[in-house]
Order: C-alpha cells, then structure tokens, then sequence
C-alpha cells in the first residue's frame, strides 16, 4: 500500500515541471506546427505583396557630346541601351529624351527642320519638349537630366 495512485502521479508530473509526452499531444503538436507553417507559406506571398521591396534605382552619369558637337540634327547616344537623342532647343538650352515611343515601343526620328520628333509606326508626333502632339501615343516621351559641365554634356538618369 505504499504504492501512489495513480490519480496522483499527473499531479506529481506537473509540480515537477514536466509533462508526460503522449501519442496524441505529440501528435496535436505537430498538426499545429504543420498548420502554423502551411499558414505561412500562405501569408508570406500577400505580404510581400502589400509591401514590396523597392530599391532605388541608380543612373550613371555619361558623357553624351561636346556643346561643340550639337548640330540641329541633335546627337544620337544609348543610354543604359535605350536609344535616345540629345537636342538643342530653340533658347539654345539642351535635352536629352528616349527614343522609344510611348504608344507600342517603336523608334521614333527626330526631324530638326520641324522641330518634332516623330514615329514611323502609327504616325505620332511629339514636339521638341518631348510632348505628345498628335497620333496614338498615351503620355510624352521619357526625358533624362542633363548637366552641361564646361564644354561636356552629361545624361545623369531620368528628369523629374
């Protein structure tokens, strides 16, 4: 009779600080782990969904002409492997645009005795500040900055 019952022995377990490891808890664990987890890999799309990683992007800055080399037929460059022309304006100031038309992505041809550049594709005409003027394209053409820096002209990314 000095045996303890065994109603007694749970009690004893759990002031003792540990528990008896059965079939089923270990089983009920790893269904929650499993559960947990499947959950994750379920949210962790959507989250980063909602909130993306977005890193800045970096432009180097090239050097395009010399203000000598700018005829009015402008000056053509590649920028990060985008067509693009450098032109002088009417007020003598310089731009820098892409060359790619923002209607289906064709190349448009700078026509300097008409100031406006214009896409051979489906006729759109931009003016020589890049706007839209005419034709099917959406919205104007992308301009980059430039600096002019002694007798250089640099593309520095793309304007504001």
């Amino acid at each position: 009779m000095n045996e303890p019952d065994k109603q007694d022995k749970p009690a004893e377990e759990e002031k003792a600080g540990g528990l008896e490891v059965t079939r089923r808890r270990f089983l009920s664990f790893l269904f929650g782990l499993a559960t947990a987890i499947g959950l994750g890999a379920f949210v962790a799309p959507l989250v980063r969904y909602a909130y993306p990683v977005i890193k800045p992007e970096e432009y180097p800055k090239i050097k395009v002409a010399s203000v000598s080399d700018v005829t009015s037929d402008g000056v053509r460059f590649d920028y990060q492997d985008v067509p693009s022309e450098l032109i002088q304006l009417n007020n003598k100031s310089f731009a820098a645009y892409s060359l790619v038309c923002t209607h289906l992505g064709c190349i448009v041809k700078w026509e300097a005795n008409n100031h406006i550049f214009h896409c051979p594709c489906h006729g759109g005409k931009f003016d020589e500040t890049g706007k839209n003027i005419s034709g099917p394209p959406p919205k104007p053409l992308t301009k980059y900055k430039i600096s002019v820096q002694g007798n250089d002209i640099y593309v520095e990314g793309l304007a504001s």
